[in-house]
């Protein structure tokens, strides 16, 4: 191709890529113009954890540990914490994290998620128009409206980068593709979920060991070079790896402490599991959301709409049954039966003979592959539909069959609602007084309401599709494409206010955020932890807990944590001993020390400060409460405390223990014991003192060399290649 055709052909391109942005911002109008805030777990846990994963970043330190959730939390080794994320790194330089900024992160994701998408389509088809639609059928798709956990619109956003340059890569054997599948890896690594990562890298295991038994059998043995394609897969798991190694580090480290490090149970992997009834979401999405549907799945598991027009040209253009589309096939028969869970036994076999598949919840997360599935499937369809659009014969294909049997489904199912005598449109919400908001309609529509609804909206798009085929002469194809788009636009509508975002506006959010001091003030230490946490749930619904934002170490029971830590677990299970806490600042210094079995004695009416050990430490019985201690600094991974001590003591510090907590006492080395079941403490002796325990995960410090020395390489490695283009000789 001449230098002319690449420029036209990028200049296509980039005008795509600025088109899918603007129907993203567009779509999820809500995000993008701060009209409505996200919801539920966005706002319980990812929130207020990337707020204090930017505050130590804006500190100067790394997040390895935050002081004020859950009375201290090793946020560094949280899979879905965000702390090994780039990208929350980058928006955590721009600005301190409010409601703004992580909606911004959400629509950053659905953004790549086309644009990753139109790279591996329009390679499949070399068709831009046609790459572009089936982009947008991604981005708007069912799973990317479900919302609320952004980790999931991640791993949407980077798998299809991953399929893409592992592809080439198996194709082209080019040691750039392998690079470039290790940098994409590394994203969905440690931006999204961890259940996606696994299936993801079985997926490229599977299309390994295609790839090799296909090579065998066409006899290439000879021709390939082995040695290169090893060095190449090589390649890439040093990239993954020398990127990837502080979160990997992290993630054993922290294995070890909370609850599902050793797995779950099978009963808690089959929790939201699709169902059924739910399959009606390909035609009707916004049944997903009805009140009076009966189904145990979260609303957030439930839709897998991918367009109605992607599915008509499925059905008119049937893929023909090559390797490709067979793996495409097998890849949506997997996502069905996986995300069936406990109605088929492929879930079971999963979690007990697979490694790593006993680790996650949620099968109805395996419909994302499916959609993928559908959409790589119906791309050739459309290519060729595009491509021929004037062409009679490519247009009966469409005309009588699709069309027709669509239109016919469409009509039976409306039939059907309204024969049964079920209510229909919107009787049940006309008697509320709700009816002036479009939120709360579409909120409590019916199943009933739903369908009707969604059946007369895609009866209206297939009618009008149809009449544009028949006008041959005036026949436009970005009529086509109007439609394609504004059908999923309008859908996306339909179940976007119920799904993705709440009834909270962003300015209350961020107002709340705002008034968080900066940086790690000590006011406020010397109270005590429950005075801390009073009015901690006030703004539940807005901001989670007070005190992930307010500086002020608080305790509460009530948990919304993938990782919370096993040994908190207890102690919030223990009353005595929690209300017993409570009633002490985040230090204070325990006269005595009592074995778990004399905790009853914490009930005495005496002036004794106790500590539970597992080795009582301090005996002397005396009770004056002269000894003092104050917190005089402290910072994410660091507290300095003053003490001064009248006789011998025991300094409580209210923060999980975990074992790369080190403490020294003026200077010198302290043993640190773990101390009321779930915190730390140290012995000291009489006199004043300077105690400073550190947070240090020494493997992971060192990890972290290991991956800014891949970065540095990475990025001389790519600054020579860019000089190379530049000066290679173009032909015309």
């Amino acid at each position: 191709m001449n230098i002319t055709g690449i420029v036209e052909q990028k200049h296509v391109h980039y005008k795509n890529y600025l088109l899918l942005l603007l129907i993203c911002l567009l779509t999820y109008w809500p995000l993008t113009f701060n009209i409505f805030s996200v919801k539920n777990d966005a706002i319980h846990y990812f929130l207020p954890y990337r707020f204090n994963i930017s505050e130590a970043i804006r500190n100067g330190e790394w997040p390895f540990w935050s002081p004020y959730i859950y009375l201290g939390n090793p946020i560094y080794g949280d899979m879905q914490s965000g702390v090994w994320n780039p990208f929350v790194w980058l928006f955590s330089c721009i600005s301190r994290y409010n409601i703004t900024l992580f909606h911004w992160e959400n629509l950053l994701y659905i953004f790549l998620a086309g644009a990753g998408m139109y790279k591996l389509t329009n390679r499949l088809t070399s068709h831009p128009y046609a790459a572009l639609l089936i982009a947008v059928s991604y981005m708007l798709s069912g799973f990317m409206l479900s919302g609320q956990l952004i980790n999931w619109l991640a791993s949407a956003a980077f798998i299809p980068f991953v399929v893409h340059y592992y592809t080439l890569l198996l194709n082209t054997a080019r040691n750039g593709y392998a690079i470039k599948t290790g940098i994409a890896l590394f994203l969905l690594f440690t931006a999204g979920y961890p259940s996606f990562f696994i299936t993801t890298c079985y997926i490229l295991i599977f299309l390994f060991i295609f790839t090799i038994v296909g090579k065998l059998r066409l006899k290439e043995s000879k021709t390939t070079r082995w040695s290169l394609f090893s060095l190449q897969h090589l390649l890439l798991a040093l990239v993954f790896l020398g990127l990837s190694l502080p979160a990997i580090v992290s993630y054993i480290d922290l294995l070890p402490y909370y609850q599902r490090g050793s797995g779950i149970s099978y009963t808690e992997a089959a929790v939201n599991s699709f169902e059924w009834q739910h399959f009606l979401s390909i035609l009707f999405p916004s049944s997903i959301s009805a009140t009076d549907i009966s189904s145990s799945t979260d609303i957030t598991f439930r839709n897998i709409y991918t367009g109605i027009f992607s599915l008509l040209l499925l059905f008119a253009f049937p893929p023909k049954l090559n390797c490709r589309n067979i793996l495409l096939i097998s890849l949506a028969l997997f996502a069905i039966l996986f995300s069936l869970g406990n109605l088929t036994p492929f879930r079971r076999l999963c979690y007990d003979y697979l490694p790593l598949m006993n680790t996650f919840r949620h099968p109805s997360q395996a419909r994302l592959f499916l959609i993928f599935a559908i959409l790589l499937l119906a791309t050739p369809g459309v290519s060729q539909f595009i491509k021929n659009y004037s062409n009679l014969q490519i247009l009966s294909k469409v005309n009588l069959p699709a069309i027709t049997i669509t239109g016919i489904i469409l009509l039976l199912t409306i039939t059907a609602i309204i024969q049964s005598g079920i209510p229909v449109y919107f009787s049940h919400i006309y008697n509320t007084e709700t009816t002036t908001s479009i939120k709360n309609i579409i909120d409590n529509i019916s199943f009933s309401d739903a369908v009707i609804i969604n059946g007369i909206i895609q009866l209206v798009f297939i009618a009008t599709f149809a009449i544009w085929i028949r006008r041959r002469r005036r026949r436009k194809i970005w009529v086509f494409s109007f439609l394609w788009i504004g059908n999923l636009f309008i859908m996306s509508q339909l179940t976007l206010p119920s799904t993705f975002v709440g009834k909270t506006t962003p300015r209350e959010i961020n107002t709340l955020i705002n008034h968080s001091p900066t940086g790690y003030p000590t006011e406020g230490l010397k109270n005590t932890i429950s005075e801390n946490s009073k009015n901690a749930t006030d703004d539940f619904n807005k901001i989670a807990l007070s005190y992930f934002y307010n500086k002020k170490i608080g305790i509460s029971k009530t948990v919304n944590s993938p990782s919370f830590l096993q040994q908190q677990e207890q102690f919030i299970k223990n009353e005595l001993l929690y209300n017993y806490i409570a009633s002490f600042p985040v230090a204070y210094i325990a006269d005595q020390t009592l074995s778990l079995k004399d905790s009853n004695q914490l009930r005495t009416k005496d002036s004794c400060h106790y500590a539970i050990t597992d080795t009582v430490l301090v005996t002397d019985k005396t009770c004056d409460n002269l000894n003092k201690a104050q917190i005089i600094k402290l910072s994410a991974n660091k507290f300095e405390i003053e003490t001064e001590m009248n006789r011998p003591g025991f300094l409580v510090l209210t923060q999980n223990y975990n074992h790369n907590w080190k403490a020294t006492v003026d200077e010198r080395p302290a043993m640190v014991y773990k101390t009321n079941l779930s915190f730390m403490g140290i012995g000291l002796a009489t006199g004043k003192h300077k105690i400073i325990f550190e947070f240090s995960p020494i493997n992971t410090i060192k990890a972290i060399w290991v991956m800014c020395s891949t970065i540095f390489i990475l990025l001389l490695l790519g600054t020579v290649s860019l000089v190379r283009q530049s000066k290679a000789p173009t032909t015309d």
